[in-house]
């Protein structure tokens, strides 16, 4: 059959509204809206809420055309895990062993992504001596080192290079340099990229977005309190710069690890996770509309790569076991930053509902409709409306989350290639029920 009918109850971010949509699977866009369409192919209960199809506009892939960290995370493994998560489109990060900078690179990335069954988009990266692409593009600069080379070592240097963008789209992780240099040594993750290293750059980020006018969006968003006055006094003089926040940021705080420091490998991301104060921040901040995209920050290193301090996680769990104490102070040095989070999109939405009572609207709004708007300007017509809204002649992807059955994260469900999460062991209040992209199931229990 070349049309689908699907009834229910659907969420779009400014409305919830139940009866049926038709997909036209061959152009995979839908075709009507309406109550009594015909019989349903698909049809679900109140508990189970049908979203347009869920956008992760932060990821890291990890393969490029040298293949050195094709180990952690390839773009088809990087699909599945998606898909697993209830994600139908990604935007993939430049930071890779040989940066995405140029449009050589990107024609490569883009034939690597092609046949995927999600849609996946590439950052360009920005660093010392780079220029825009000819065509339009969303760009990623670092402000300070994280995972690679491509970063700015200060001020004056990433002004030099930022002054070649002006009207650009840029995203920007903000963490200085100096900050970062001067607190290398300290105890913890979290005191040496502590919320100074995040104020102060963006002091100056702001800064650079107002005098070149950039299209800004500042990722994986870490800190309240002094950083988001800041921001509100940048949008009241008309710019609309947005926010993104990991899932990591909005699950755990500071305050947990000093009760379990031992927990730090599994949950070490830069920017570092900051206190409980922090993130209920935050998540007020999403909630209300302040940040405005549920991003991962999907950043997959192997097991003994995030526990290279102890060479594997097996002698870190005997560790553990045997002696707490030492345990915990090697887990509190310094390893490899990054989690890996696609696989567990969905249940932190499910999440937020239940245990911060957001509206299903709201998750819509952050998850579907914000990122849906950001990817939908790089989109050729075939996609016609594109992404983030349950309308005629818009993508016919759905993401469906159950809150009546919940979901225990364990490592034999995970299709990320380094299977593991900083979530195992949690049992979410919902799941993924199904995930159709462009009329066809991906994904159903």
């Amino acid at each position: 059959m070349d049309k689908i009918l699907i009834q229910g109850r659907f969420i779009n971010a400014d409305e919830e509204f139940k009866g049926q949509i038709e997909i036209d699977k061959k152009t995979g866009l839908i075709s009507r809206v309406g109550e009594e369409l015909g019989k349903p192919d698909f049809k679900f209960r109140n508990s189970q809420l049908i979203f347009p199809g869920m956008g992760d506009i932060h990821i890291h892939a990890r393969e490029d055309e040298t293949g050195k960290q094709n180990h952690k995370e390839e773009y088809s493994t990087a699909a599945q895990a998606a898909i697993n998560g209830g994600v139908v489109h990604v935007i993939a990060m430049p930071n890779t062993p040989s940066p995405l900078t140029t449009l050589k690179q990107l024609e490569w990335h883009k034939k690597r992504t092609k046949k995927l069954p999600i849609t996946v988009l590439n950052y360009v990266g920005i660093g010392p001596g780079t220029k825009p692409l000819k065509q339009k593009v969303p760009y990623k600069v670092y402000t300070g080192p994280s995972v690679g080379q491509l970063f700015f070592r200060n001020e004056n240097e990433l002004r030099e290079s930022l002054k070649n963008y002006k009207d650009q789209l840029v995203s920007f992780h903000v963490e200085d340099f100096e900050v970062l240099e001067a607190n290398k040594d300290k105890p913890t993750h979290t005191e040496r990229r502590p919320v100074e290293c995040v104020e102060v750059a963006l002091e100056y980020v702001l800064d650079i977005i107002e005098k070149y006018n950039l299209k800004a969006k500042l990722c994986h968003w870490s800190t309240g309190k002094k950083s988001f006055e800041m921001i509100k006094k940048h949008r009241k003089k008309g710019f609309d710069t947005k926010i993104e926040v990991s899932p990591l940021h909005l699950y755990f705080d500071e305050d947990m690890l000093k009760e379990k420091p031992e927990l730090w490998p599994y949950v070490q991301m830069n920017p570092a996770l900051q206190s409980k104060e922090h993130r209920f921040e935050l998540i007020k901040g999403l909630k209300e509309g302040f940040i405005d995209y549920l991003a991962t920050d999907h950043a997959p290193h192997t097991l003994d790569e995030k526990f290279k301090n102890f060479g594997s996680e097996r002698v870190y769990l005997e560790l553990k076991k045997e002696h707490l104490p030492e345990c915990q102070r090697i887990a509190c040095m310094d390893s490899v930053s990054g989690t890996p989070q696609l696989d567990t999109y969905s249940l932190i939405c499910a999440w937020l509902m239940t245990e911060y009572h957001f509206k299903a609207k709201d998750i819509a709004r952050v998850a579907s409709f914000n990122p849906g708007q950001f990817v939908n300007q790089f989109l050729g017509k075939e996609f016609g409306k594109g992404f983030g809204r349950i309308e005629k002649g818009y993508q016919g992807s759905l993401t469906v989350i159950d809150l009546g059955v919940g979901t225990t994260v364990n490592r034999e469900n995970l299709k990320t290639k380094v299977k593991w999460s900083p979530f195992e062991g949690i049992t979410f209040s919902g799941s993924l029920k199904m995930l159709m992209i462009k009329g066809q199931v991906c994904y159903k229990i």
